[in-house]
């Protein structure tokens, strides 16, 4: 890929972006803050769950 053909890439989506409405693009920011993960997720991985896992169980008993 040229620089030519990014630069025609990003100066398009860049366009996209600018033309869609202020309110659908903020709707879209918050939607995609509510699919991500938990911090303690996406930082340390799965044993933060597990251990979470692991401690309601033995609250539970």
């Amino acid at each position: 890929m040229s620089f030519q053909d990014l630069l025609k890439f990003a100066t398009q989506e860049a366009v996209k972006k600018i033309d869609q409405p202020k309110s659908e693009r903020t709707e879209k920011r918050e939607q995609k803050k509510k699919e991500r993960d938990p911090l303690s997720h996406w930082a340390f991985g799965m044993a933060p769950f597990a251990l979470s896992v692991l401690k309601r169980q033995l609250k539970r008993k």
